[in-house]
């Protein structure tokens, strides 16, 4: 995992993505990984492969903070504002006390109402 995550700071994504591929493949419980993947799949622009590993993180570990902040930034990214609002709520559940993700609810919530008006 080390190698794997220098090798995403460094911004080595495709060496990244195959290590994690096989993380994934080596260790389906281990919800980190998927977490991982779907990191590196949203940073290349793959949400819908973002979106299905961090399902299975979820799958894994429901309050998983990370995923549920990824799922909540994929879905805003994509305009999905109902989704992203669910996600949000989700993480606040689990992180009642985090801004950021206050912050996210927020500004979804606002873009949802302009939407409405």
């Amino acid at each position: 995992r080390a190698l794997a995550t220098a090798a995403t700071n460094s911004r080595q994504v495709p060496e990244a993505l195959l290590i994690f591929t096989h993380i994934v493949g080596s260790f389906p419980e281990l919800a980190e990984g998927w977490n991982k993947r779907a990191t590196l799949y949203y940073l290349v622009g793959n949400t819908e492969a973002s979106i299905s590993d961090i399902e299975r993180t979820l799958a894994l570990e429901p309050r998983h903070f990370g995923a549920l902040s990824g799922l909540g930034l994929v879905y805003l990214q994509q305009g999905k504002l109902t989704q992203a609002q669910d996600a949000f709520e989700k993480l606040i559940a689990v992180h009642p006390n985090s801004p950021n993700a206050q912050e996210n609810l927020r500004l979804v919530n606002e873009q949802i109402a302009v939407n409405i008006i």
